[in-house]
């Protein structure tokens, strides 16, 4: 399994991408796949718990759950290796 990583331009290693790449076969058929692992930041314990309630009782932001990810233009060809792999096959 061939893989990329993409590390966020901020150089925290709580910011990163695993992409890795993959064939699926399905009745004889190969698809390619591509599976990206996003590694999410740590937070304290109280905030966690704190989450995890707000989520039990369906409250949350109107936006969503999320961090950030700043992409370095010299990750571009990685990014384009994933969408050629997806286009060719």
């Amino acid at each position: 399994m061939e893989k990329d990583i993409i590390i966020c331009n901020c150089n925290s290693t709580e910011h990163q991408m695993v992409i890795l790449y993959s064939e699926d076969e399905n009745q004889g058929v190969k698809y390619p796949m591509c599976y990206v692992h996003i590694h999410l930041t740590k937070k304290p314990f109280l905030q966690r718990l704190k989450y995890a309630f707000n989520y039990i009782f369906g409250r949350q932001c109107n936006l969503g759950a999320f961090d950030e990810f700043i992409f370095n233009p010299e990750d571009s060809e990685k990014l384009q290796k994933l969408v050629n792999y997806l286009k060719e096959k």
